[in-house]
């Protein structure tokens, strides 16, 4: 099949022509009355747009154009035609003129780079065959890898956005431009305008992924950052049935195509009323299997799904607890660490699902016994702001089971808990100041180890400031009322100025506020502390 002639200034002027007749034609025909004024909104935007000094004049779109118009033109000069053939030709062309003056807009637009290669491409995109879209698409994706910013902008993303849309892509055609979003999802610099154009592309991308073919790992990229900044995006996944495709990549699909779906599973499971399509397709086991066989990242994400489909209090979320222990995660998160060398990536959501599951009084009775203390213990002195944080929740809920050796364990992870709680990530204070609230609630030992700290009752004070933002105040209250019946502490506690920092926090009717003021005042009533 030839290609066909490129156009040339007698095309443009042909058009330019047609434009300015069709109004009075329009005007003494009656067929047009209907459907002129979609007809000239199309007109006038295509006007402007071909006056532009930036429309190219060997535009693909200007044959298309001039056939268009010409038809047009044919109903009102023409010999008369039936009803029904009318207004057939009419809407028709109404569609299409619109259409071109959309890819006339995008063809004017401005565009980040070099204007000639970036008009180029988006010419060869929008509107030309179906090999030279095939081919630009390669251009494109190639310039997204190598980081070159000329056609890496807000405007390409939206051409390949339109193309994906426009509904009449080949299927290899549509493969290339799914590989070319998860090249977009996979640049920082793109990413974002990808972000903007999420409505349009997550069906498509939905669509490669039911399909099963070799664009699944591609769509499973492209979707993985826009689930996990959008909930509608994550919704519109799981309603198109993708819950169950991304699991069937899970368990057959290739080690990188693994990984890749269970990153997009662990950003939709991280909204609780997307659960229901997790328990309905059978999600756990598989997701369990991929942590005991699949590459560390698909671990790493595998762990992150189990983490949020257990992280939930309601209904549902604690029977995903349930399910998830009788399918084996409890074991296999002791594996996995029993196995880790190091600040693996996967650690901090380990410990996330751990914990979730120790909410359960014999979950965690069991994972005590298992000696999966020493690992959180451990975990505590890890170069991961997430990694500590995650192993510090999960202290908070296994310290209060066990005995002997276990509470031994524990007791080594207090000065690292108190190390923690000069933080710079308000959850890690959190974190730290929870467990450590926890564990002097539990057990007079663990109070004692506590009072022998040096600076812990200074450092749990100064969260109380109200000039210390973000966090949690609760905890630190709970820490320093579980130490008050010590005269030493009391004492502590009001050199650093626990007294002025309490009354902040009655005004804000902080839990254990009240209660913690009256221990103090009561102390300096009797004389406890010296009068000033």
């Amino acid at each position: 099949m030839q290609p066909p002639p490129e156009p040339t200034g007698d095309a443009l002027a042909e058009c330019f022509r047609l434009l300015d007749e069709l109004p009075a034609a329009a005007a003494l025909s009656p067929a047009f009355r209907r459907h002129w004024p979609s007809i000239s909104a199309s007109v006038s935007s295509l006007s402007s747009s071909l006056s532009q000094p930036a429309f190219p004049s060997s535009a693909p779109l200007l044959a298309p154009l001039a056939s268009a118009l010409s038809a047009l033109m044919s109903v009102c000069s023409g010999p008369p035609l039936g009803h029904l053939h009318t207004v057939s030709l009419l809407s028709s062309s109404a569609a299409s003129l619109s259409q071109l003056a959309a890819d006339a807009r995008l063809l004017v637009s401005p565009a980040e780079g070099d204007g000639s290669e970036s008009d180029g491409l988006l010419s060869r995109l929008r509107l030309g065959s179906s090999v030279s879209r095939a081919a630009a698409l390669d251009s494109l994706a190639e310039s997204v890898r190598s980081s070159q910013p000329g056609s890496c902008s807000a405007t390409a993303v939206s051409a390949v956005a339109a193309m994906l849309d426009s509904g009449d892509l080949l299927p290899a055609t549509r493969d290339k431009a799914v590989s070319v979003l998860a090249a977009f999802a996979s640049s920082e610099a793109t990413c974002r305008f990808l972000a903007k154009e999420s409505g349009t592309v997550v069906p498509h991308l939905c669509r490669a992924l039911e399909s099963g073919g070799a664009s699944t790992e591609q769509a499973c990229v492209a979707l993985e950052p826009l689930t996990a900044s959008s909930r509608d995006a994550a919704a519109t996944v799981s309603a198109r049935g993708g819950v169950g495709a991304l699991l069937v990549a899970c368990a057959s699909g290739t080690p990188a195509s693994q990984a890749a779906a269970a990153g997009v599973l662990r950003n939709i499971a991280a909204f609780p009323d997307l659960l229901p399509a997790f328990r309905d397709e059978g999600a756990i086991p598989l997701l369990v299997q991929l942590v005991s066989l699949g590459t560390p990242r698909a671990q790493e994400h595998a762990l992150g799904c189990l983490r949020n489909l257990t992280a939930s209090d309601g209904d549902e979320g604690q029977s995903l607890k349930v399910e998830a222990f009788h399918a084996g995660a409890l074991g296999c998160v002791k594996d996995f660490l029993d196995s880790c060398r190091g600040d693996e990536p996967g650690l901090a959501p380990a410990f996330g699902l751990l914990r979730n599951m120790a909410s359960f009084r014999v979950i965690a009775e069991i994972a005590v016994s298992a000696t999966f203390l020493s690992h959180v213990v451990a975990a505590l002195g890890s170069d991961s702001t997430n990694t500590r944080t995650e192993a510090a929740m999960a202290l908070a809920e296994l310290c209060n089971v066990g005995s002997g050796k276990s509470r031994e364990e524990v007791g080594e992870a207090m000065p690292r808990l108190v190390w923690m709680l000069e933080a710079k990530a308000v959850a890690e204070r959190d974190a730290a100041a929870r467990a450590l609230a926890t564990l002097v609630a539990a057990s007079g030992s663990y109070r004692a180890l506590f009072r022998k700290e040096e600076m812990g009752i200074v450092k749990v004070v100064r969260l109380l400031d109200p000039a210390v933002r973000g966090g949690d105040k609760r905890f630190p209250v709970a820490v320093l009322l579980g130490v008050s019946q010590s005269r030493r502490c009391r004492k502590q506690m009001v050199a650093a100025g626990a007294c002025g920092f309490v009354q902040a926090l009655l005004a804000a009717e902080v839990d254990g506020a009240k209660k913690l003021s009256e221990c103090l005042g009561r102390g300096r009533m009797l004389g406890v502390f010296p009068r000033t």
